[in-house]
């Protein structure tokens, strides 16, 4: 950590209030540069004239000026504690951990809103931090102070029970797990907790991931979606062409394909890095999608007439819209697209809840099924490992066990 930080207590007379007052605040210098930060808390509000605060700074203040001098004293310890704590310094970083949770860091929820915070404000990290962080707040019954001691596999055990009993699923459940391991890790690696105070793993407290019941289709209803003729430019036609572009296109979510640009087309390829996967620390190996007559005819169809190499292939978003507005006009359009394709698994007499993921499922499971490795189809996926990969593979149909069990008796 550089050591060039310095820390005081000082008036903000750039923002005079209503009485008369100023504000007083903690300020950060760090290679000339300088920022202020807050420090009312809900119980207090640091307000005074410049009089009152020349006595609270004197070198021997009295009554209630001592008393004030002494809480000015633990704010910048506390600021002190947070910076020798960070290996690397950044303005944004202190502010996150010195104003989430008041002094203690090693309250749980102190990371987790910084989880909360990273996810809302870009998208990418924990979207799973928010629900654990209300789940645990109902389930101790305590909203501003969990300490990561409290979390024993004991209390472990009685959470996961207690979200049973609310209908959680287990799959969400491992989800919420994975993020309290997160959050221990990152206190560790602050220095917060010790390295032993981490109640999960072997002969501990484990949560065994659940493989969810797929949603594939037969390759015999993916035909009939691709041979299926909505009214021409209907809610279903548009919805049915990404339906079968995502299908296609290695089964590609609705986020990755709306943000793709004409840059990512070339020599006859779609090439791109998984927006979940593009800020991870590990290799990023970009997927690539072979353009076929049917891919182009879609992009054909719709995709902005303006093919700069800077232009969304589909025109729904722009550069100039925030990560939250970008969000929700892909929702949205999800949202519409998989009531479109509900409608038309009807009419095709599809029993199946099809949805955009749907499309994702059926890529893999119908290349498994036609002999190609789990190695290849993680690849096309963009997985990180081919576990994840065997979770999203349907099993084999029913009628192929049913085969299957003849040679048991075939004497």
């Amino acid at each position: 950590m550089d050591s060039k930080v310095s820390t005081a207590i000082v008036l903000f007379k750039k923002r005079k209030k209503k009485n008369g007052k100023y504000p007083a605040k903690l300020r950060l210098t760090h290679n000339r540069k300088q920022m202020y930060y807050n420090i009312d808390s809900k119980n207090r509000v640091y307000e005074f004239t410049s009089d009152e605060f020349a006595k609270i700074v004197a070198s021997k203040p009295r009554g209630v000026y001592k008393d004030i001098q002494l809480e000015f004293s633990l704010i910048e310890e506390k600021a002190r504690k947070i910076i020798l704590m960070m290996s690397d310094f950044t303005f944004d970083l202190f502010k996150v951990h010195f104003g989430i949770t008041g002094s203690n860091m090693r309250n749980i929820y102190h990371y987790l809103d910084i989880k909360i915070i990273a996810y809302k404000k870009n998208g990418y990290g924990d979207k799973a931090a928010s629900p654990m962080k209300k789940a645990l707040q109902l389930f101790f019954n305590r909203e501003f102070n969990l300490e990561f001691k409290e979390l024993t596999v004991k209390k472990l055990k009685e959470l996961e029970l207690f979200m049973k009993e609310r209908g959680v699923k287990q799959t969400t459940y491992y989800r919420y797990i994975t993020t309290l391991k997160s959050a221990f890790r990152m206190a560790q690696k602050d220095g917060v907790i010790p390295l032993d105070l981490f109640p999960f793993g072997r002969d501990q407290y484990s949560v065994p991931r659940c493989i969810t019941v797929k949603r594939a289709l037969k390759i015999s209803e993916i035909e009939k979606i691709y041979k299926y003729e909505p009214e021409p430019f209907s809610n279903e036609d548009e919805a049915k062409d990404f339906w079968i572009l995502s299908y296609l296109c290695n089964g590609i979510n609705m986020t990755d394909l709306y943000k793709l640009k004409y840059a990512n087309i070339n020599n006859d390829f779609i090439s791109f890095i998984r927006q979940k996967t593009e800020h991870s620390s590990g290799v990023q190996k970009p997927i690539l999608i072979p353009i076929t007559d049917d891919i182009q005819r879609i992009i054909d169809k719709r995709g902005n007439p303006d093919k700069s190499p800077n232009n969304y292939v589909f025109p729904l978003l722009s550069d100039d819209l925030s990560f939250k507005d970008k969000k929700y006009k892909i929702a949205w359009r999800v949202r519409k697209f998989n009531v479109c394709m509900q409608q038309v698994g009807k009419k095709l007499g599809i029993e199946k809840h099809i949805t955009t993921y749907t499309a994702r499922h059926s890529f893999a499971t119908v290349l498994k099924r036609s002999g190609i490795s789990t190695e290849f189809i993680s690849e096309s996926l963009g997985h990180s490992n081919v576990k994840i990969t065997e979770s999203y593979l349907d099993s084999f149909e029913n009628n192929q066990k049913k085969e299957v069990a003849k040679f048991l008796t075939s004497f």
